[in-house]
């Protein structure tokens, strides 16, 4: 009688199964990537349409410098992305998983900003003081925020503090304590500038990156109640006992927040950009009143073009367009934190869920500081906003992103 031999076969259909598989996941990142960069480009054209209206009364130069940060966003974001693409030397986002890469970048990231610090206080020409704040280096017509831009290195060394807690199974109380120290650091250092709008943000990406751990639900109750008694506590003291003559600008314009927010009071000097940018989302309507047709961008709202960016558009494109482009970034956000989960590894998952958490956090935090349901932070909207540092660490958030699906 004759045997057949099927181990070949086996093997064979196996191994044709596996490359289907890898074809599959291939097309998928495709996709993922190509879609990614779609959803990016619809704003980039949204941002600058938006722009060239906020800007044309007040400074048309802007336009010119908007679209150089544009380009500088495409060149770090494609750059970044397709590092893991060089036959030779490939280079993907797990080196930055690497203990001294890690370390290098942690250290880095300090001495940058304590040289903004002490910069700031000996006096230094190119660290000039801009709004109370010792925040940008200066040099000619070229101004940088590191602070801004080092909102990727903080996700990048707490992305590698929570992927070694999940790789040792540390318990929640540990790794509440590893991640914290870096907060502490970054946030010292950023509050001592007298940046506090940046601070916030760093802690609400930490935040974030915490909630996306193992945590159980107590934890997570345990930790937004205790914030939420001492923001409480907090806001109602420097409502009751804060006064023009004792209190820093700061304080002044959390007061006014909490009488615009409860009672339509809005100060004429602490809360007049708050109170024009509520009056262009109202005059906007569902509809708005049509493209260039807003009229706050006439010397109303000062400085329209940076972190009321969004009060023009409101005005313009109204709710519906408000709408479509907090959807866009909700997409966005949404094709990140798949990118997180599909990763490999830890390190990637937190990569990726940190830098989606950098961007869709300032996107709410910027839109509600614009119709009033927070304090003014100073935080510019993701692509519209004008700046360069903001536009610098988009492309290298999201050249991470598209690096990480490539792998």
């Amino acid at each position: 009688m004759k045997v057949k031999n099927t181990t070949g076969k086996f093997f064979q259909e196996n191994l044709e199964k596996q490359q289907e598989k890898s074809n599959q996941k291939s097309i998928r990142f495709k996709k993922r990537r190509m879609s990614i960069l779609f959803i990016t480009v619809i704003l980039m054209v949204l941002s600058t349409i938006n722009m060239i209206s906020a800007a044309f009364y007040m400074k048309p130069e802007n336009i010119k410098k908007h679209f150089i940060y544009i380009l500088a966003f495409f060149f770090l974001y494609l750059m970044i992305g397709n590092l893991g693409k060089i036959k030779r030397f490939p280079l993907n986002y797990k080196v930055l998983s690497n203990r001294k890469v890690n370390i290098g970048v942690f250290f880095i990231s300090i001495f940058i900003l304590l040289g903004m610090y002490i910069g700031g206080k000996i006096g230094l020409p190119f660290i000039p003081q801009i709004n109370g704040a010792y925040g940008w280096i200066s040099l000619g017509s070229i101004s940088i925020q590191p602070a801004e831009i080092l909102k990727c290195a903080f996700v990048i060394n707490l992305a590698n503090c929570l992927a070694k807690a999940e790789d040792r199974d540390f318990k929640e109380g540990t790794i509440l304590i590893n991640a914290s120290i870096y907060l502490l650091v970054y946030g010292a250092l950023i509050l001592a500038q007298k940046d506090m709008g940046t601070a916030i943000h760093y802690l609400a990406i930490w935040i974030f990156m915490i909630f996306m751990t193992k945590f159980e639900t107590k934890w997570i109750l345990r930790v937004g109640s205790l914030a939420l008694l001492l923001g409480s506590v907090g806001i109602a003291y420097i409502y009751k006992y804060s006064s023009i003559e004792t209190a820093s600008y700061k304080i002044m314009r959390i007061k006014s927040y909490i009488d615009g927010l409860f009672f339509g009071n809005y100060s004429d000097e602490f809360g007049y950009q708050v109170k024009q940018s509520v009056y262009a989302f109202g005059s906007g309507g569902f509809f708005g009143k049509g493209y260039a047709n807003g009229v706050q961008k006439y010397s109303y709202l000062p400085e329209i073009h940076t972190d009321f960016i969004m009060a023009t558009f409101g005005e313009e494109f109204g709710i519906l367009g408000m709408v479509f482009v907090i959807a866009l970034f909700y997409m966005l956000y949404h094709l990140i934190v798949i990118t997180g989960r599909e990763s490999k590894n830890y390190f990637g998952k937190y990569l990726a869920i940190g830098m989606g958490a950098q961007i869709i956090t300032q996107v709410i935090i910027n839109i509600f500081v614009a119709v009033g349901l927070l304090p003014v932070f100073g935080l510019p909207m993701p692509f519209f906003s004008y700046g360069g540092s903001a536009m610098v660490t988009m492309g290298i958030a999201l050249g991470i992103i598209h690096n990480i699906n490539t792998e």
